[in-house]
């Protein structure tokens, strides 16, 4: 399979960037620093990661706000291409500072191939890892319930989410784009709304539990349900704290465990503790020590 990688990302450390989500911003949760700051240089060592562990695909698609670029980014690779919200997300949806807004007109890359890989820049690769994990025997690995069983009530009531899991949010997920843009129709209103909200609201559609639901109930005979309990041999899902003592635990066991892809998701709140964003810092560095062809 021919497949591209795209990436969604904003510097959230630049003064216009943030100067204007300061200005839209209504509410508390609305200015989650979570959301947008780039205190770990994730997507530098994503890219790394996958360079290293998961090279076989065609492109890497970098979805981010006008103007912005990684300071570190070599534009001069062909394998890498900016893509701006404004060259896909119509100018009545913008701007927005909604990953689910975004994430729903990803099918709109111009060039994009059919399947692609989709990463948020805190996901990484570990070790070797095969697009046949994402794609085997003509079905698509659908990283779902507990069981790998079509449960709609774990999935979807009409549109509402009813149960999320962190890891299962948090990894890799092979995308059909012509099923990722059949899925925004199943719910047109909630759809509109969505668009229109320019932060993150818990009313939102969740574009890949959306995605899920729709390869379950009307593509499943090209899905391949995949148990949680399949799922966590090769993936890790992790939050990090400022509690030092336990992230120090947690990277002392990564050192030594081989894993095909984890996220490192930042829950530190509003004031990182600079102990453990040194020792995250150190782990990544130490885990992928070459740069990549993406970078100057």
């Amino acid at each position: 399979m021919k497949f591209d990688i795209v990436y969604t990302w904003v510097d959230g450390a630049e003064p216009e960037y943030l100067k204007k989500w300061n200005s839209h911003a209504n509410i508390k949760k609305d200015l989650n620093p979570e959301r947008y700051r780039n205190i770990f240089q994730f997507l530098k060592y994503s890219f790394r990661s996958v360079e290293k562990y998961f090279n076989s695909f065609n492109k890497v698609y970098l979805v981010t706000a006008r103007q912005q670029v990684p300071g570190w980014c070599d534009l001069n690779n062909d394998r890498i291409q900016i893509i701006h919200h404004d060259e896909i997300i119509p100018s009545e949806y913008l701007p927005t500072f909604n990953s689910n807004v975004i994430e729903s007109f990803l099918h709109r890359i111009p060039g994009l191939s059919d399947n692609f890989v989709y990463m948020n820049d805190d996901f990484l690769f570990g070790d070797d890892t095969n697009i046949n994990r994402f794609y085997n025997n003509g079905k698509y690995s659908i990283f779902n319930t507990f069981f790998g069983e079509n449960l709609s009530w774990r999935i979807y009531d009409g549109y509402q989410d009813i149960i999320g899991l962190g890891i299962i949010e948090h990894t890799p997920i092979l995308i059909n784009k012509k099923y990722w843009g059949n899925a925004f129709q199943l719910f047109p209103e909630e759809t509109e709304a969505t668009r229109k909200s320019r932060f993150r609201d818990d009313r939102n559609l969740f574009p890949y539990k959306l995605y899920r639901y729709y390869m379950l109930k009307y593509q499943r005979e090209f899905s391949k349900p995949i148990p949680i309990t399949e799922l966590i041999k090769v993936s890790k899902f992790h939050k990090l704290t400022n509690d030092l003592k336990k992230q120090r635990k947690f990277f002392s066991k990564m050192e030594k465990k081989i894993i095909e892809f984890y996220c490192l998701n930042d829950d530190m709140r509003d004031n990182p503790n600079p102990k453990v964003i040194k020792l995250v810092q150190e782990f990544l560095e130490n885990k992928y020590p070459n740069t990549s062809s993406f970078e100057k």
